[in-house]
């Protein structure tokens, strides 16, 4: 195979190097040269000018992550061959069976093809609520103009990405739902994609450009149960149990559970062959693949290493997390290193979602009393927009002291909402909410400062009088004043959902070699794919997530049945 031969010292030792030379300039003052580079000979470069130019030297912060840890398939040392069992031969051999895997899936065994898709957990992956995409027959009437979301997305990564797979996207994801909805119709329970109505302000943040209706999702179908839901995440689950009910109508596709790809084939420099699996009984598998391989595995979030390896400390260290499946630890990302795919730059975006709960994320009780609280830090003082979307609202609290470990949705009796004596009760035992009679003895009740917390709420009944919130132009029409006599403190902090950084693909969702060219036989959709995201995931363009999993998973299985 060509590539490195990865293992799991040689991911961390970078970072390892990172912080011992931290450590060594902290130790040293800050102010010496270190000694490997303090002699200077003739023709050397100066000592300045290497520690300009080594990252080793830059004294990067680090912090545990509190994430779960899941399952990891790859297998860094090379297989011998006779520990091998079994080898199939298959024209598609998909691995992962989330959305993006499951759509690819169907789409080669639509065209013909010999596909089987192998998936490490005993279930798939399938949370999600809705997803984007452009022109689809269900959106006729609708103003869709592709070039304003094609702009959008390329602001919203401030164009640090390359356009191919944006444009591919755009301009294919309707034809993906369209042929999504002919799945679904063949299932049994008659799941029907639908246009979401969005709040005008969805796209307040950072858009430029008046809402752009993108948004499909299935609640318009009679067969989701009602804990479901549009909003919950769990009408995805139902969907993909529809989309693998399908699957076993086809003759020529197999999926297999309790099967994950540990590593992938590839001779030299030559195309990726096939997949080498390890089956529910422990041994290897070894799945030719005559047409292509296409990885679809997802994210890294519940690989704590990754995690603290590829993104910022402040989207993690104070941080819950809210996936019902635990797969997700970057065998993809790793199986494509290991061959020689590049990778998205470092750090790699999150998923984060304010509203998190220590456990996870409040339940629906809490929110109408967070959507209308105000935000403080543990000095009692506001730091965000509270009515911005999730993500940036998130970002704004992992930017506080201690990654945000300390802050607070702070509201009194007459923002309560749905939260009843019950939830109150409820969450008082769980040592999340705290109250007082006045805002010094809220504060002094949840250990933040009582003097801060006092300016604080006055000054925001303040912008109520003058019709503006001069701190941060929060919308004081869809706000209430600080107007009761009990107020109360719900701990929050940010809630992982994902990791959004990966391989980096064309346009065809065909992984690129660290010299930009394609690698012959290897595609790549969803989590573990790149190219679309920089440094944030944006919460304001509805769906793009599972929308470039579904088109990519298509356009994938497409391209490789093409053979182009």
């Amino acid at each position: 195979m060509e590539g490195t031969n990865v293992s799991r010292r040689d991911f961390l030792r970078g970072a390892g190097v990172v912080g011992a030379a931290a450590g060594a300039l902290v130790l040293a003052g800050g102010a010496q040269t270190p000694a490997a580079v303090a002699e200077e000979t003739e023709g050397a470069v100066p000592g300045i000018a290497k520690l300009a130019n080594e990252t080793a030297w830059i004294p990067v912060q680090k912090a545990a992550c509190p994430g779960p840890r899941g399952p990891i398939g790859f297998v860094a040392d090379a297989i011998p061959s006779d520990q091998i069992a079994a080898t199939e031969d298959h024209d598609i051999v998909v691995v992962g069976a989330g959305i993006g895997g499951l759509m690819a899936s169907l789409k080669a065994a639509d065209e013909g093809a010999d596909v089987v898709c192998i998936e490490k957990m005993t279930f798939g992956r399938a949370c999600f609520e809705a997803f984007g995409a452009v022109n689809a027959k269900c959106q006729e009437g609708l103003d869709i103009q592709p070039q304003l979301l094609l702009d959008e997305i390329y602001r919203s990564a401030y164009w640090r990405i390359r356009p191919e797979p944006v444009r591919t996207y755009v301009r294919r994801s309707g034809e993906v739902t369209d042929f999504w909805q002919a799945v679904l119709d063949k299932g049994s329970n008659g799941f029907t994609i639908s246009h979401v109505q969005e709040y005008p302000s969805t796209c307040g943040m950072p858009c430029l450009t008046d809402l752009i209706p993108t948004e499909l999702g299935f609640g318009d179908s009679p067969c989701l149960p009602p804990d479901a839901g549009i909003r919950p995440g769990y009408a995805g689950m139902y969907v993909c149990l529809e989309m693998q009910e399908v699957a076993s109508q086809y003759d020529n596709l197999d999926i297999r559970f309790e099967t994950p790809g540990v590593q992938l084939v590839r001779e030299g420099s030559g195309p990726v062959t096939g997949v080498i699996a390890r089956n529910a009984e422990g041994s290897y598998v070894k799945l030719n693949a005559r047409k292509g391989v296409i990885l679809a595995t997802g994210g890294y979030d519940a690989n704590p290493d990754l995690m603290e390896a590829w993104c910022r400390p402040e989207d993690y260290a104070s941080s819950s997390w809210w996936n019902p499946g635990w797969g997700t630890t970057g065998d993809g990302h790793l199986m494509g290193i290991q061959v020689g795919a590049q990778m998205d730059p470092c750090p790699q975006p999150v998923m984060n979602f304010r509203w998190g709960s220590p456990d996870s994320f409040y339940d629906s009780r809490a929110w109408g009393a967070i959507s209308i609280a105000i935000l403080v830090n543990g000095n009692g003082e506001r730091f965000v927009r509270e009515d911005l979307p999730f993500q940036p609202v998130s970002n704004a609290q992992n930017a506080q002291p201690d990654y945000g470990a300390n802050c607070w949705a702070v509201f009194d009796e007459t923002m309560m909402g749905g939260m009843d004596d019950a939830a109150v009760a409820d969450y008082k035992e769980r040592g999340w909410l705290f109250e007082g009679g006045t805002p010094e003895e809220l504060a002094t009740a949840c250990g933040m400062s009582p003097e801060g917390l006092s300016i604080t709420i006055g000054r925001y009944n303040g912008f109520f009088e003058k019709g503006v919130d001069e701190d941060f132009d929060r919308d004081l029409s869809a706000a209430i004043p600080f107007t009761g006599k009990r107020y109360f403190a719900l701990t929050t902090n940010s809630c992982v959902l994902a990791t959004v950084g990966g391989l980096t693909i064309d346009g065809n969702a065909q992984v690129l070699d660290t010299e930009n060219k394609p690698i012959g036989g290897l595609y790549a959709t969803g989590n573990v794919s790149g190219g679309f995201f920089a440094g944030n995931y944006p919460r304001h363009i509805p769906g793009t997530s599972i929308g470039r999993a579904v088109t990519f998973g298509y356009v994938a299985a497409e391209h490789a049945m093409k053979g182009e």
